[in-house]
């Protein structure tokens, strides 16, 4: 007999999330750590927060900050997806979402200044970040990934084995009690009702990531920031790694990389994936295992 497994649903940095822990309850005091640490995370790194670390060089002159040891750790993960995409990965680019009309009043109506973005230049060494000029950090390629590798961190130490953490269909799962793995379903970009493919899914994370959920005028959330456009090449990526912030840096990073790189940039994350082409078709690495309907 199969045991049941027990939602914990709530909304968070931008999303619907839930979490099933197989056979248990998430008791009230893990569910109020989880609300908790997903509270502060947004205040700290939400980029449509006016305080928030993410946005606390807006108006900063050239020069060297001090930052908290969480941020500089965002920040050294995306420096090494830039340096994998040649610069085409860049937090940084904040600053054109919110021309673009990705801003914080959601206007979604682009400004004529969005053609003259320049991308800032940045670097981080140890928690010192060095800045040209004022810039904008958009933590959303890589952040909700994060977050759910912390969030099943917290479930281990509270003492859960088998569980799965999905926010808005990234997820990372263990196994279920009896060692089987979860069954999840790739839904096709921008088809709710046709699954492209199955994964089981067993002590590894998942990213999924596609043009068409945010998408206004001629614009939608991935943008190429040295044509200050968005993508027109990919619908979607889908990627499974050792945990959710692997597969969510591995879907970012294979949305920018051309797609003779694509098995290059996937073996330095340690990822398997799917591209999801505007012309119809679909990339399938070599290794990837998992039924596939498309």
């Amino acid at each position: 007999m199969q045991s049941q497994s027990e939602e914990f649903t709530f909304t968070g940095i931008g999303t619907e999330w839930c979490i099933l822990a197989d056979g248990e309850e998430i008791r009230a005091e893990v569910q109020s750590d989880i609300l908790e640490y997903m509270r502060v995370f947004n205040e700290r790194f939400s980029r449509f927060l006016e305080d928030s670390e993410a946005c606390a060089f807006r108006a900063a002159s050239a020069g060297e900050y001090q930052v908290s040891e969480e941020l500089a750790l965002l920040l050294s993960r995306a420096d090494e997806l830039r340096a994998l995409t040649h610069g085409l990965y860049d937090p940084a680019v904040g600053g054109l979402l919110e021309r673009a009309g990705y801003d914080a009043a959601y206007s979604m109506v682009p400004r004529e200044d969005a053609a003259d973005f320049v991308l800032p230049k940045w670097e981080i060494r140890g928690q010192v970040l060095q800045i040209d000029g004022p810039v904008v950090f958009d933590l959303g390629g890589m952040g909700k990934g994060y977050c759910i590798d912390r969030i099943a961190e917290m479930l281990a130490s509270h003492g859960y084995a088998h569980y799965l953490v999905d926010g808005g269909g990234d997820m990372y799962g263990t196994s279920k009690r009896g060692g089987e793995p979860w069954r999840v379903a790739l839904e096709y970009p921008g088809r709710a009702d046709t699954a492209a493919g199955m994964v089981l899914l067993k002590n590894e994370g998942i990213a999924v990531s596609d043009t068409l959920r945010r998408r206004w005028g001629g614009w939608h959330h991935i943008v190429h920031p040295l044509s200050r456009a968005p993508i027109d090449s990919v619908l979607g990526v889908a990627a499974v790694a050792r945990c959710a912030w692997d597969a969510d840096c591995a879907t970012s990073a294979l949305f920018l990389s051309d797609i003779e790189e694509h098995a290059a940039v996937a073996k330095a994350l340690g990822s398997r994936y799917l591209v999801f082409r505007t012309d119809g078709t679909t990339e399938v690495s070599a290794d990837w295992v998992g039924e596939l309907f498309v």
